[in-house]
């Protein structure tokens, strides 16, 4: 098959779509498909992308808003014989898949990756819309696809209550286990300052949505002289966080964009992975951590319960509340054989069901259903009519609809 991505954010990128999509181009590749992505980045040295041209978005400087004219995408197409379109994204990149889908009566897959009624906060007042509104715009864009993939079971049923009718397909990512199981931590442990020191560790986005705040109050139940917080990772957040560090004198190192390779070696410095977020469709992170040998310490939400449903290696907190989740992490902490049970526990429990071969292969299978059923006809034209009905949005995507479609 020839399968063409569109995405609002890639590699170099670090972020679970972006992720999830290099780990699917390059097992598909792997399995004889030609893969082409269409993305605003890309890495300097990969071959069958095209980056199209962008500008940051307004309230959030590391997203990306597509400028690309469709002539430019549709030659790409048609250059690589794409087959099908595979849209991870149902903003600009996936209106640019949806004018693609219409100009060459292609099949559309469409994963939805991120629980958009959560991010409402990264549209600027006045735009910012009711949560009703996000749910509506979710169902709109996934009824004009043939197939959408939904990372759990949780976030299936988040969708068909918004009303998505077209067929709904769960299907994770998954992990390339060995790059985690098998990385060293090198003298990172040196270069930050953490010789026999116990490291609790995040990694991801410093950002609102992943409840960074409440996971700094946690700590500060824990603070101690031999205990630090590192925080692998860059976001909007992050001045503030260091901020609240240095008032409140806690032990926490934020280190700052880390290279998407080098990623496996930082699981290696912590002692416990500590996780909060409520925004999840399936939280990767939290796979990579167990496959490094982390227990894991988060908050059971959504997306973050089905992924880990049976894990013995991590421990699930029912309610947000900051003194049981600094009980638990303490007692994690302070107890070396507990540490190494849940360890190996965690890493038995990737092993057996989150290898991404298994899952590749399903997502064959999705895009040989969507090829069979053939392309859904639609009409572009009529698209943003229907959708900007609400007033809200009349005006923003007013300013934006020629840039989306042309």
């Amino acid at each position: 098959m020839n399968i063409g991505m569109f995405s609002d954010t890639y590699a170099p990128q670090i972020n679970g779509v972006a992720t999830s999509i290099k780990i699917y181009k390059e097992k598909l590749t792997e399995r004889g498909h030609k893969v082409v992505v269409v993305a605003p980045s890309a890495p300097r040295d990969e071959k069958d992308v095209l980056v199209v041209k962008s500008i940051p978005f307004p309230s959030e400087r590391q997203h990306r808003i597509s400028i690309a004219p469709t002539k430019r995408i549709l030659d790409f197409v048609r250059e690589n014989k794409v087959q099908i379109l595979h849209s991870h994204s149902p903003f600009f990149m996936g209106f640019k898949a949806l004018k693609i889908q219409e100009e060459m009566m292609l099949p559309h897959v469409h994963t939805y990756h991120t629980l958009l009624p959560e991010y409402r906060h990264y549209i600027p007042k006045p735009f910012t819309p009711p949560r009703k509104m996000v749910e509506h715009f979710s169902a709109w864009f996934c009824n004009l696809v043939n197939v959408v993939i939904a990372p759990t079971e949780d976030i299936k049923s988040e969708l068909e209550s918004y009303g998505v009718k077209r067929p709904i397909k769960v299907l994770p990512t998954g992990i390339e286990i060995e790059k985690f199981e098998n990385a060293k931590a090198d003298d990172l442990r040196k270069k930050y300052g953490l010789v026999n020191k116990k490291v609790i560790l995040y990694v991801g986005r410093i950002a609102k949505e992943k409840n960074i705040e409440f996971l700094l109050h946690v700590f500060e139940k824990v603070n101690s002289p031999d205990t630090v917080f590192v925080m692998v990772g860059d976001g909007p957040e992050r001045k503030e966080v260091e901020e609240f560090a240095r008032k409140r004198q806690l032990n926490v190192v934020v280190t700052g964009y880390i290279p998407h390779e080098k990623i496996p070696k930082y699981y290696k410095i912590g002692d416990v992975f500590l996780f909060a977020s409520k925004t999840e469709t399936q939280g990767l992170v939290l796979l990579e951590a167990l496959a490094s040998g982390l227990p894991v310490v988060a908050l059971k939400w959504k997306g973050v319960k089905d992924v880990l449903k049976g894990c013995e290696g991590a421990i699930l907190i029912e309610k947000e509340n900051t003194e049981d989740f600094a009980r638990i992490l303490r007692n994690v902490l302070e107890n070396h054989r507990l540490r190494e049970e849940l360890s190996e526990k965690g890493k038995d429990f990737v092993r057996k069901n989150w290898s991404v071969e298994f899952f590749v292969s399903k997502l064959e299978e999705i895009y040989l259903e969507a090829l069979e059923e053939g392309p859904l006809e639609i009409n572009t034209s009529l698209m943003i009519k229907e959708f900007v009905k609400f007033e809200k949005l009349k005006e923003f995507f007013s300013k934006l609809e020629d840039r989306i479609w042309r």
